[in-house]
Parts: structure tokens; C-alpha cells; sequence
């Protein structure tokens, strides 16, 4: 049954779009739009799209929390630029973060909100994914297999003072760091299954959140740091969908009841409306729900 508090599920205009081309190639990269990110005042989300990007390649796009005024940031038909829902947007450093291929190998990069003015801050010859933000617009934290499997790093803004988290032989993926930058909540297969744990901010105190045998993935926090947003298949459902819990001693409360695959939650900053991703057929669009 459905919390009365759900009330109506607001689909972006413009975004996704309907059914594609099963035959269209793809690149094993989902066609749509994906990540939501809300900017620091809530009245815009920053995310990628294949729009404009020619097949699969993906670019940057922003638009207001309505879904109007979509205005794309980054223009290529050869490189992908991504970037990660939740603290993808700081406002001290007023700088979104991230990944890229552009200097043909996937990096980590900062921009201005417009999109403008890329700084390049890393420059390995192996993956780095998946940046956020510290809330105070100093540090970012990243997955890479720099070390031959995915790990949680991070380093100053600057690209500076890289530190590696985790080390663990099972991946780690998708940190989000914590609106009071104390913790930084990401996923592990160290379990045995998606997993979401939470660590201090200097990789100490691992804690696992969910420790259930679902699959556990996209974690990202309230704006007042006590709960956790994520996509689950907990209940045995066949498909992905959106669910919340407390930090502390909380349980799965699930949130969308659509049984299409939903993803990569965000919060708003005033902790009133969650956006996320959802597969139709081989295409994702944005949607928003209320909070509970």
C-alpha cells in the first residue's frame, strides 16, 4: 500500500522520452537522461543526458527543478561527460564535479555551473568515477581501480593530497560525502552483495547500513545528514526501486511503487522532494517525489 504522503509523481518535461529503438546501438550506455544533482538553492538539477551527445556519448545538462529550461553544458559527440547524483553541486566552491574522458582516459574534472572553465584534476592511466563534493567545497571523494580493484579516494579541490580510503578486495562504489562532512556513505560488494556502508570522513569506522541480502545500491544523504536515499531490490522485487532509512537504527522504507528500475536518488537541500532515474525499455527519465 501506497503512504498517503506520495501523492503525485512528477515526471521532468523533456526528459527520456518514451521507448527507443531496440535496435539502436547504444554503447551498453542506457539512453535518456540520468544522476540527478539539485543545486545548492533547489531551483536547478544538474544531470547527463545522450541528448546531444550522438548515440550513446554523454553530456551535461541543468534545468530547473521543473523541468523547464533545459540548457546543455557540455558538447561533444566523442566523449562522455557524467556526473553523480547528490553532491555533484558545492557552493562554496560554486564548481560541479565530474567524470570525463575527454583527455582519453576517464578522469575527474570541476567546472563552473554553466559548464565552463574545466579544471582537469586527475591524471591516471586508470578509471576514476563518481565525484562529490565536501560540503565545504575543499575535498572530493571518488571511486578508482588505480589500485587494481574500485576503491574510495579522495583529495583536495585542487587535485592535490590523493588518499586512498577503503582497501578491500571486493569493490567499492559511488561515494557520497555527508552534508556535515563527517561521513561518506558508498556502496561495497564486501558482503557478498551490494551493500550500503558509511565511514568517517579519513576512511575509519566502516559501518554497514543495510546488511541485508538485496541488492543495495546509489546511496546519497538528507540534506540534515540522518537519513540515507537508495535503489533496492529488497522484498525479492524484480525491479529496482526507490527506498529510505535512517542512519541510526533505521529500516527500508520504500518510496516508489512503479516496478520499472529505479535509480540514483537525490535529495533536495530543503529535504522536501527526492529526484531519481527510471528505466522504460531501454531509455531512463527523471522523476520527482515528495519526501516522506
Amino acid at each position: 500500500m501506497r503512504n498517503a504522503w506520495l501523492g503525485l509523481i512528477l515526471v521532468l518535461p523533456g526528459c527520456g522520452g518514451g521507448e527507443a529503438n531496440q535496435e539502436e546501438e547504444t554503447g551498453g550506455v542506457e539512453l535518456g537522461d540520468h544522476n540527478p544533482a539539485w543545486s545548492p538553492d533547489g531551483s536547478m538539477i544538474l544531470f547527463t543526458s545522450t541528448e546531444g551527445g550522438g548515440g550513446s556519448n554523454e553530456n551535461l545538462w541543468r534545468m530547473k527543478a521543473d523541468g523547464t529550461e533545459r540548457t546543455q553544458l557540455t558538447f561533444s559527440s566523442e566523449h562522455s561527460f557524467v556526473n553523480m547524483p547528490g553532491a555533484g553541486w558545492n557552493v562554496v566552491a560554486n564548481r560541479i564535479c565530474y567524470s570525463s574522458d575527454l583527455a582519453d582516459n576517464d578522469e575527474i574534472w570541476t567546472a563552473l555551473p554553466d559548464g565552463t572553465n574545466g579544471v582537469r584534476l586527475t591524471n591516471h592511466p586508470a578509471a576514476d568515477w563518481e565525484p562529490t563534493w565536501s560540503p565545504d567545497g575543499q575535498w572530493i571523494v571518488f571511486q578508482s581501480n588505480r589500485s587494481g580493484n574500485w576503491e574510495i579516494w579522495k583529495m583536495r579541490s585542487d587535485g592535490s593530497n590523493l588518499v586512498q580510503l577503503t582497501s578491500h578486495p571486493a569493490d567499492d562504489w559511488e561515494p557520497n560525502w555527508s552534508p556535515m562532512g563527517d561521513k561518506i556513505v558508498f556502496q561495497s560488494l564486501r558482503s557478498g552483495n551490494w551493500d550500503i556502508w558509511v565511514m568517517n570522513a579519513d576512511g575509519s569506522n566502516l559501518v554497514n547500513v543495510t546488511a541485508d541480502p538485496a541488492e543495495d545500491t546509489d546511496p546519497s544523504w538528507s540534506p540534515d545528514g540522518t537519513k540515507i536515499v537508495y535503489a533496492s531490490n529488497f522484498g525479492n522485487l524484480e525491479e529496482p526501486e526507490i527506498f529510505v532509512r535512517a542512519l541510526l537504527g533505521g529500516v527500508s522504507n520504500r518510496l516508489t511503487f512503479a516496478q520499472l528500475a529505479a535509480s540514483a536518488p537525490a535529495y533536495s537541500r530543503d529535504g522536501t522532494k527526492i529526484a531519481y532515474e527510471q528505466l522504460k525499455g531501454n531509455r531512463t527519465e527523471l522523476q520527482i517525489i515528495q519526501a516522506p
